[in-house]
């Protein structure tokens, strides 16, 4: 699932409200910095998974994430998190960003409420055709449907059902328009 960045959906709200960690004291070889947590939702609106991923970034390199952590609104789901996604690339520094994360981000309750009201306006990004965002979080969706692997197309005959859906037969409903 492709998932996109909470500042395409309110770039001025993602400004305002985009979690910082300073560190002011060396740990595990982390270095000194700012360090932001990106969210990235899910733009499906007929998904309901109820995450969100962070890609944290130094504030010296923004392009390049050092760790990516899922982290589930549903606490007694199986795999609520938070964990370092295994899809992304990690850096070396990782573990120690997951750590700083669940200490001392995640443990503030108004912080994860903010999350689930971020992840509630990109589901209403999705559905609502008026919002700004809408057309590039439809991009997104269709970019993701065009890179899914397609399987084999089995041949429907005109008496079989109708693959729409409809219990009509293929040849009173979907054949004339197939037809080149």
């Amino acid at each position: 699932m492709y998932l996109i960045p909470f500042y395409v959906i309110d770039p001025e709200l993602a400004a305002r409200e985009t979690r910082v960690m300073h560190t002011l004291v060396r740990q595990d070889g982390l270095p000194l910095g700012s360090y932001g947590l990106l969210e990235f939702y899910c733009p499906d609106p007929a998904c309901d998974c109820r995450r969100v991923m962070f890609n944290v970034a130094e504030e010296k390199q923004p392009d390049r994430f050092l760790a990516s952590i899922s982290y589930g609104f549903d606490r007694d789901a199986p795999e609520a998190g938070p964990y370092l996604d295994p899809l992304n690339p990690q850096s070396p520094h990782a573990a120690t960003l997951l750590r700083l994360v669940e200490t001392t981000v995640l443990n503030d309750p108004r912080y994860t409420a903010r999350l689930e009201r971020h992840y509630a306006l990109v589901k209403k990004a999705a559905s609502d055709s008026r919002h700004p965002a809408y057309r590039q979080v439809r991009q997104v969706l269709r970019d993701e449907a065009r890179d899914l692997p397609r399987s084999p197309r089995r041949r429907v005959r005109r008496n079989d059902p109708c693959p729409c859906g409809s219990g009509k037969p293929y040849r009173r409903c979907c054949m004339r328009q197939d037809r080149p």
